[in-house]
C-alpha cells in the first residue's frame, strides 16, 4: 500500500511544485477516488456527482470527460508556468497542457493550451479547489437537470 505525503507550502517555489503535483489528479475522462485526498471536499463532491449521473444523462454532460484532452487519443501532458496567491488560503497556477500522441509528438501552434488550477489552503496542505472554473459549471448544471 502507498503511503500519501501530504506538504505544507510556505512559497511560490513550493505552490509551484505542489501545483506540479496536482495536475496529476486533474480529472480528464474520469475522476480516480484517490484523487479525494488531493481535491477539496466540495470540488469533489460536485465532481463526484457530475462523474455518476445516470446514463440518460451522461451524454448530456460529455464535456465533463475532457478537461483538458478531446477525445483522439492523446495523453495530457502538464507543465506549471506560475503560480500566483491570491490571499492566505488560495492560489491560482497557470498550467500549460500539451496533447501528446502515444509517440511522444504534438503540433506545438494546436496542441498546446492554457489552463488554470485553482489551489485552497486546507489545514497544512494545499488541494485542487477547482480547475478551469469547471466547479461552477457543474454545479449549474447540477441546478439546471
Amino acid at each position: 500500500m502507498a503511503t500519501v505525503v501530504m506538504v505544507s507550502c510556505c512559497c511560490e517555489t513550493d505552490l509551484q511544485k505542489r501545483a506540479e503535483e496536482l495536475c496529476q489528479y486533474v480529472p480528464d475522462h474520469e475522476l480516480l477516488e484517490r484523487s479525494k485526498n488531493y481535491m477539496t471536499e466540495d470540488f469533489y463532491n460536485v465532481l463526484d456527482t457530475m462523474f455518476h449521473l445516470p446514463n440518460d444523462e451522461d451524454l448530456a454532460y460529455e464535456w465533463l470527460y475532457y478537461f483538458v484532452t478531446g477525445n483522439g487519443g492523446t495523453i495530457a501532458d502538464y507543465e506549471v508556468t506560475g503560480v500566483k496567491r491570491t490571499d492566505a488560503t488560495h492560489a491560482v497556477a497557470t498550467v500549460m497542457v500539451r496533447q501528446k500522441w502515444e509517440d511522444g509528438s504534438f503540433d506545438p501552434e494546436t496542441d498546446i493550451e492554457e489552463h488554470r488550477l485553482y489551489m485552497e489552503r486546507v489545514g497544512d496542505e494545499w488541494l485542487m479547489s477547482d480547475f478551469d472554473e469547471h466547479k461552477a459549471d457543474c454545479i449549474r448544471r447540477l441546478r439546471n437537470r
